[in-house]
């Protein structure tokens, strides 16, 4: 498992994989359900990495996308058939990233499994599982509320903005967006948007990106 992360950590997904297919294996001999379901969760991480690595090919980031959401739920499932608390919710957090990706866009679902995750951590858990969570909510809220805004506007409720003002704030919650997806290249965004790299450069800035 230890290997696996690493891998990951690294970018190298396909050994990452094989690492974690070999801790599932194990877990499955000794029916040793914590490892099979870290394993299925270290699985989950694998495959979302996968699809996010599928730029513009939507059938590749499907499969990836789907997979992860199948591992993450075996995660959850094996999870609590154990008295294990912060497994589970490891398998729960797994799951609502899984909810929240690119792909699936799922938010309430992803707070409703961030919910149930953060019923299972106490004080105690200030590590890593914790930051995840705090680290997920962050980006709920902010999904949440593009969403909220991307709603109003398309129902004609401006708040009082003037036309630059809306347009200065759509590009702050597009460009990043662009540029992520263009291997956070500045010059790639100004070519694909016919824009100053200064520009993109500043609106970047503004959106609080690094």
């Amino acid at each position: 498992m230890n290997a696996g992360h690493l891998h990951l950590d690294g970018g190298d997904t396909d050994q990452a994989s094989d690492e974690a297919l070999k801790a599932y294996s194990t877990g499955e001999q000794r029916q040793d359900h914590i490892l099979m379901s870290r394993a299925r969760s270290l699985q989950c991480s694998v495959e979302l990495a996968r699809a996010d690595e599928q730029l513009g090919d939507d059938r590749a980031a499907s499969k990836h996308a789907t997979a992860a959401a199948q591992h993450s739920d075996e995660a959850i499932e094996l999870a609590s058939l154990t008295q294990n608390k912060r497994l589970l919710a490891e398998a729960y957090i797994g799951r609502a990233l899984v909810a929240a990706s690119d792909f699936f866009h799922e938010f309430e679902v992803a707070k409703e499994y961030a919910s149930q995750a953060s019923a299972l951590l106490t004080e105690n858990d200030r590590d890593h599982l914790f930051k995840e969570l705090v680290g997920l909510k962050e980006r709920l809220l902010r999904s949440t509320e593009v969403d909220r805004t991307l709603k109003l506007w398309s129902d004609g409720q401006l708040g009082g903005k003037t036309f630059q003002q809306v347009e200065e704030e759509f590009a702050e919650l597009v460009i990043p967006k662009v540029w992520a997806s263009l291997g956070k290249n500045v010059t790639r965004v100004a070519n694909e948007l016919s824009m100053s790299p200064k520009k993109v450069r500043r609106i970047l800035r503004n959106a609080r990106v690094n």
